[in-house]
């Protein structure tokens, strides 16, 4: 995917370029046609350009007159652009990015990424595996005064004091996969607690760090599953088992289809598991609503293995609507 994404915008760069000379020579025959002199100038600096690098290249040094000449020559296009109502800088070269002129990148003698390059790429990214309009949801961005600072009824800490503690364990998780004690991991609680918010959050690490990533709602990967089962094609549903790591959001919400749901699910958590992948899963049930739901058989794979499976259990009030 990365690849793919990388040849895509390349090729557009170059695209990009490509149109970004054919408006320079455009306005060039413009100009000119509107005025001589200033073909005859263009001409000009170009012999001077041409006779310095001959200079050079027979083993002569760089005219010291040389930038006092261009800079005489330059101040006469400008001044002839301005006087037949063009902007004075119509026939600088064109481009979007000022700072690798659309390349795509800066630097030299090492070349990197140029930053335009750099944000074009994960935006794409973002796109591809299920981010989206949401790729703005990041940990830096994560807002623990949206939550109450009151003790939570009958406990001794409070909701922020909760949410304060599950980004810094998000936040470890994905800065340290694959090395971490648990693989999958289920954040569990009522809808607008900000579950959503932290695997968004999770994901960006994961995928700045290089590593595969999915974003499915569940009835997206059941609606996944049921066609692979009927139609007997697993490409989708093996972009989901390879995938570094899977994130499934609203686990609970999908219909409940006899001899579907229930085996599709477990298919797909016990295969992940066999293959040493990782799986976040957000749900608004609860522990004895997931049990009864989904059977002991998938609910023990993700509520009673704490080396396989860490569970996060969000508490506290709706914060969605609310303002800083």
């Amino acid at each position: 995917m990365r690849k793919a994404i990388m040849q895509e915008l390349l090729a557009e760069y170059e695209a990009q370029r490509q149109r970004n000379q054919q408006t320079e020579l455009s306005r060039r025959s413009e100009a000119v046609a509107a005025c001589a002199e200033i073909g005859q100038v263009l001409a000009a600096q170009q012999e001077l350009i041409f006779s310095g690098v001959r200079g050079i290249l027979g083993g002569q040094s760089a005219a010291d007159d040389l930038p006092a000449r261009m800079d005489v020559m330059n101040r006469r296009l400008a001044s002839l652009l301005k006087q037949h109502g063009f902007p004075e800088d119509y026939l600088n070269p064109v481009f979007r990015c000022p700072m690798c002129q659309d390349t795509g990148y800066v630097g030299e003698p090492i070349r990197e990424q140029c930053e335009c390059l750099r944000s074009a790429f994960y935006t794409r990214l973002y796109q591809q595996v299920g981010l989206g309009e949401r790729a703005e949801q990041s940990f830096e961005r994560f807002d623990l005064n949206l939550f109450s600072p009151e003790k939570l009824p009958g406990k001794t800490y409070s909701q922020q004091d909760v949410m304060r503690v599950f980004q810094q364990k998000c936040r470890t998780w994905a800065q340290q996969y694959p090395n971490v004690p648990a693989r999958d991991m289920l954040l569990m609680g009522q809808s607008g607690l900000g579950k959503t918010y932290l695997m968004h959050a999770m994901a960006k690490v994961l995928l700045q760090r290089g590593f595969s990533v999915m974003l499915i709602s569940a009835y997206r990967f059941l609606d996944t599953a049921r066609k692979a089962y009927f139609s007997g094609s697993t490409a989708d549903m093996d972009t989901l088992l390879d995938a570094d790591v899977l994130m499934i959001d609203d686990m609970g919400s999908e219909p409940l289809m006899e001899n579907i749901t229930i085996v599709q699910w477990f298919n797909l958590i016990n295969e992940r598991q066999q293959r040493g992948r990782a799986t976040v899963i957000s749900t608004n049930l609860m522990e004895d609503e997931l049990r009864r739901r989904y059977t002991e058989r998938i609910a023990s794979r993700l509520l009673n293995n704490p080396g396989q499976c860490t569970l996060l259990q969000f508490l506290g009030d709706d914060v969605r609507g609310k303002k800083p």
